[in-house]
């Protein structure tokens, strides 16, 4: 018997599943969540506590698909990829951990709500895609920041958390946990200009400060947009 999330999800992204093997291993699934998650993440909990979850195997990976009705009643949700995140070196904040080991990392979502964070991300929280730096950008922004004598952020010490697929990186601070954006490729509303940083490099998100923050919009964006506003 086919699942309707699922075959939502494949129609929508039917590129994914080219020559790629999908086995549904279990079918509503409940997470217990720790007391410390849903202090730190009341929102993602309300969105993991009313979703329908999928156990996939794609590929003999391991993934889950978290699904809900949108307002018009439509499936839409996120494909998690569950990872071991302490079998290699892991320089992540604790927050970040503590959302991976109970989440895990989204490498697709499906029916975003329109301006979601979520949209056009290659992955969001994947530990495996996360590194330090501006990954190919390093060059474009010391030559900008010398070009217009502006102060340079040390990139070195922020880690990339998100990607976006024009190439949009979103970054913290692993001292002050605090979130940065670098858009070389901006056309956003929801951001703040840095004083002394150069266009088209590093922003701010409005009411946004932190990694939590970060969590707790995308879950808002998302809660808002359920067929019943869970």
């Amino acid at each position: 018997m086919k699942n309707k999330d699922l075959e939502t999800f494949k129609n929508n992204k039917n590129w994914i599943f080219k020559n790629q093997s999908i086995e549904i291993a279990d079918l509503d699934i409940k997470i217990d969540l720790p007391n410390t998650f849903t202090n730190h993440f009341p929102n993602l909990t309300l969105l993991i506590q009313s979703a329908r979850i999928l156990n996939l195997k794609i590929d003999d990976k391991k993934f889950r698909l978290f699904s809900w009705d949108n307002k018009k009643k439509e499936s839409f949700g996120w494909l998690i990829k569950l990872e071991d995140i302490y079998s290699n070196e892991n320089n992540l904040i604790e927050e970040h951990n503590l959302l991976l080991e109970n989440l895990g990392g989204i490498v697709e979502t499906y029916n975003d709500p329109e301006n979601s964070l979520t949209n056009n991300q290659n992955f969001i929280f994947l530990k495996s895609k996360c590194q330090t730096g501006l990954k190919n950008w390093e060059y474009y922004y010391e030559e900008i920041v010398d070009d217009q004598k502006c102060q340079k952020i040390d990139y070195k010490k922020l880690t990339i958390f998100a990607e976006e697929a024009n190439g949009n990186l979103t970054l913290y601070d692993k001292i002050r946990k605090e979130v940065f954006l670098f858009a070389p490729d901006h056309s956003f509303s929801n951001v703040i200009k840095i004083d002394n940083q150069p266009e088209y490099s590093f922003y701010k998100f409005s009411k946004i400060q932190n990694f939590n923050d970060y969590v707790e919009t995308i879950s808002k964006q998302w809660i808002l947009n359920t067929y019943k506003n869970i």
